[in-house]
């Protein structure tokens, strides 16, 4: 069968669809990956095809200034989503059917359009009007591949990057919104849809929004569910693109070893990273480890002294670098968070507070295979710095991350499921 897999052009994003990709690939499947200019050529460094769509996003640029620090005073112009449009549900007060209506029209006025914009969807839509998947695989947040799917028919199904808080919210919204009189109703998600299917003669149906099934490679506990939803389990794989090993990762080190990552994300799209580095680095200074830092010259800049126990890098993959590590400390990315469970490191979070962190956070402390910094606005080195001494001393930490890792590898494989997407995409397409 066709497979078309598509994404807006963010690495970290594709990083995720590429297991799967090449799953179907080598079981003789044909297989395409579209997203806007800015990605084309890094996907064809995967060995896959890709496709291009729309204009560039830009996305480094339409994100200048989101993960402003808290401290500052600068004014911001654009809607605060870390507040307006938090759809993970955790707080009483955001699952009324008013704040979820508003972060609903917060998001389909200025995100998921942005993301799939017209030109995209019109491109993606004609690609596949001439190629004809049987089966679009979309990111959450990329609709121009539920769309395109729809429009020719072909079967589609969510990659879910992180916790499906947009399932699950949709699905607190729907309930809400019964409840009201039908003249008070307002649907803001499936109005932006109606009007872009409609421009094709297609109409809105709610699998637009949560796929025709849903897969997950996320542990069972951060599952959240969402009546009537298909779901299919598949194992987290690493994919951190093009690297070669550095010399020293092949000697064993002398202390424990400590990450320090503040992943793509921050560096390459937002611009800015949350958490102060120049904090950072003093937690780990006087701690009786090996440190191994991951960060660019820009993020290093104005940081001050690195410490002697700091070794700093770039890049190095951390599917390669945190088998010798006893234990991370990150921003909450969901490749980082996912590769460290599967390596079975407990994991300390200082999170970027961006989409499902609180989830992440939470499943830390419920399982005992982590920590996390509860303001990270308002953190000082020492509260990180007894953090990363008690995981690196109370050997529970890294029992339980044994167990997450235990509960990740009995997952299938991505090249397991393939039986099971053939027979969904016979189903439904």
């Amino acid at each position: 069968m066709r497979v078309l897999f598509t994404t807006f052009a963010a690495k970290s994003h594709v990083h995720i669809q590429i297991p799967l990709a090449w799953a179907l690939r080598s079981a003789g499947h044909d297989v395409c990956v579209a997203s806007q200019p800015d990605l084309t050529e890094y996907i064809s460094h995967t060995g896959l095809t890709a496709v291009g769509v729309g204009e560039p996003l830009g996305l480094d640029i339409k994100m200048a200034g989101a993960n402003r620090r808290r401290d500052t005073e600068e004014p911001a112009d654009d809607p605060d989503f870390l507040a307006d449009a938090d759809l993970s549900g955790l707080l009483p007060e955001r699952r009324t059917h008013t704040y979820l209506r508003n972060a609903f029209d917060l998001m389909a006025s200025y995100v998921y359009p942005s993301l799939s914009s017209e030109s995209m969807i019109g491109d993606l839509v004609g690609f596949a009007r001439r190629w004809k998947p049987d089966l679009v695989i979309w990111d959450t947040h990329t609709f121009a591949g539920a769309v395109a799917a729809t429009v020719t028919g072909a079967a589609h199904a969510r990659l879910l990057f992180g916790a499906d808080l947009l399932g699950h919210s949709r699905q607190l919204f729907l309930r809400e919104l019964d409840r009201l009189p039908a003249g008070e109703r307002s649907d803001p998600l499936a109005d932006w849809l109606g009007q872009v299917l409609g421009a094709f003669g297609a109409p809105f149906t709610q699998d637009i929004i949560t796929g025709h099934w849903t897969m997950d490679g996320l542990p069972s506990g951060m599952r959240l569910p969402v009546a009537g939803q298909h779901h299919v389990p598949v194992r987290f794989v690493p994919y951190n693109g093009p690297s070669v090993l550095p010399d020293w990762l092949g000697e064993p080190p002398d202390r424990p070893r400590v990450c320090l990552t503040l992943g793509s994300t921050g560096r390459e799209v937002l611009g800015a990273d949350r958490a102060s580095v120049a904090d950072l680095l003093d937690a780990v200074a006087d701690v009786d480890a090996e440190v191994v830092a991951t960060l660019s010259p820009e993020q290093l800049a104005g940081a001050g002294k690195v410490p002697d126990n700091v070794r700093v890098v770039d890049f190095v993959p951390l599917d390669a670098l945190l088998p010798s590590c006893s234990v991370i400390v990150h921003q909450g990315g969901a490749g980082t968070f996912q590769n460290s469970h599967l390596h079975g490191v407990p994991q300390i979070i200082v999170p970027d507070l961006l989409w499902d962190s609180e989830y992440k956070m939470r499943y830390l402390r419920s399982t005992g295979s982590g920590l996390s910094v509860p303001d990270v606005d308002r953190f000082d080195a020492a509260q990180l710095r007894d953090m990363i001494v008690r995981v690196l001393t109370d050997r529970s930490f890294e029992r339980n991350a044994a167990g997450v890792r235990r509960e990740m590898l009995g997952m299938p494989a991505p090249r397991d499921i393939v039986p099971a997407l053939v027979r969904l995409t016979t189903e439904y397409r």
